[in-house]
C-alpha cells in the first residue's frame, strides 16, 4: 500500500522479492512471467512501452510511442497479451482509464477519449492542452477531483523562474474542455531545498571542486495520484527518481529508482491491490514492468 511520505535515507529499488478499426487479436503467448516476484518481463510488441493504467479486473492497459492501439496485458501471467486498434500511428506518451473508456495522450498535448462504439475502439473525443509546453509525456485520473490531470516533459517560458515550474492542468473527461491555466505547480529549485533540508535522497554528482550537489532535472514522464490522499507521484526518468509531493508544493518522500531495474522508466500506476507498478521500456532488451515501493 502506498506509504506515509515520511523522509528516508537512499531507497533505491533494484531487481527482485494495420487498418484502422477493430484489431483484437492475440500478440504473444501467455506470458511465461508474472509479477508475482516484483519483476515481469513485457512481450516484444512492449518494448516501447510509454505507458501503463491499471484496469478494474486487475490487468494493465498499455500503449507504446509508435502505435494507435491499446495493449491489454495481465500481470498475473495467465492471459495473453491482446491488441485493439483505436487510431493511427503516432507518438503516445501516457494513458489513463475511468471504467472501460480510456484516454490517451499524444506528445504534442492532444488528449484523446477512447471508447468502444458498436464493438470498436473509437475516438470519441479529443482535446488539445494549452500551448507553450512541449513534449506532454503524463496522464492520470484524479478520481476524488473526477478530472483528469497532465503534465509537460518540457516546460516553456522565455524567465529561468517560468522554466523552473512543473505546471500540471486539468480536463473535464467528460465536456472533455481543458483548463487554460495550470491547477496547481511545483518549484523544481524549491524541491532540491527541501530534499537538502530533510536528507531526502535524490540523486547527486561531484562538482570540479569535490563537493556534493543534488541534480534534479525532473523532465516529468509519468503521474500518478496516490489512493486516499491528494498527494501526487512525479516520475522522472531522466533523474530516475520518484518523489511524492502535495498541492500546497511540499515534498513528502523519494525513491531512487535502479538503471539495471529500470532502464527508461516510462509509466506507472497502482495495481487494485495497493502495489505501486513502474514501466520501463527496453534498453537491448525486453520492456519490464518492476513492483516498487511508493514513497
Amino acid at each position: 500500500m502506498p506509504g506515509d511520505g515520511e523522509a528516508g535515507g537512499d531507497r533505491t529499488v533494484k531487481p527482485g522479492a494495420i487498418a484502422f478499426g477493430l484489431l483484437l487479436a492475440a500478440c504473444s503467448s501467455a506470458p511465461s512471467d508474472d509479477l508475482s516476484d516484483g519483476v515481469c518481463e513485457l512481450p516484444r510488441e512492449l518494448r516501447e512501452v510509454s505507458a501503463i493504467a491499471a484496469r478494474p479486473d486487475g490487468r494493465l492497459a498499455c500503449v507504446q510511442d509508435e502505435l494507435g492501439a491499446i495493449f491489454t496485458f495481465d500481470p498475473a501471467g495467465k492471459q495473453p497479451t491482446s491488441r485493439e486498434v483505436f487510431g493511427e500511428r503516432g507518438d503516445y506518451e501516457a494513458l489513463a482509464v475511468v471504467g472501460d473508456v480510456f484516454y490517451v495522450l499524444r506528445s504534442d498535448g492532444w488528449v484523446a477519449r477512447v471508447q468502444r462504439v458498436d464493438g470498436v475502439l473509437r475516438v470519441a473525443a479529443s482535446v488539445f492542452l494549452p500551448g507553450g509546453h512541449k513534449e506532454w509525456e503524463a496522464l492520470c485520473h484524479d478520481a476524488g477531483g473526477r478530472r483528469l490531470l497532465a503534465m509537460p516533459k518540457i516546460v516553456g517560458g522565455d524567465r529561468k523562474s517560468e522554466r523552473e515550474l512543473r505546471p500540471i492542468y486539468a480536463i473535464d473527461p467528460v465536456a472533455m474542455v481543458a483548463l487554460a491555466e495550470p491547477v496547481g505547480a511545483w518549484n523544481r529549485r524549491s524541491l532540491v531545498d527541501q530534499a537538502a533540508a530533510r536528507g531526502i535522497a535524490l540523486p547527486t554528482r561531484t562538482t570540479d571542486k569535490g563537493k556534493e550537489r543534488i541534480v534534479l532535472e525532473l523532465e516529468v514522464s509519468d503521474i500518478a495520484c496516490v489512493p486516499g490522499t491528494a498527494d501526487m507521484l512525479l516520475l522522472s526518468a531522466a533523474d530516475r527518481v520518484l518523489l511524492r509531493v502535495d498541492f500546497e508544493g511540499r515534498l513528502l518522500g523519494a525513491v531512487r529508482l535502479d538503471a539495471a531495474a529500470l532502464p527508461q522508466p516510462e509509466g506507472l500506476t497502482f495495481l487494485p491491490d495497493g502495489r505501486l507498478v513502474v514501466a520501463s521500456e527496453g534498453a537491448g532488451g525486453a520492456g519490464r514492468l518492476v513492483v516498487v515501493p511508493a514513497p
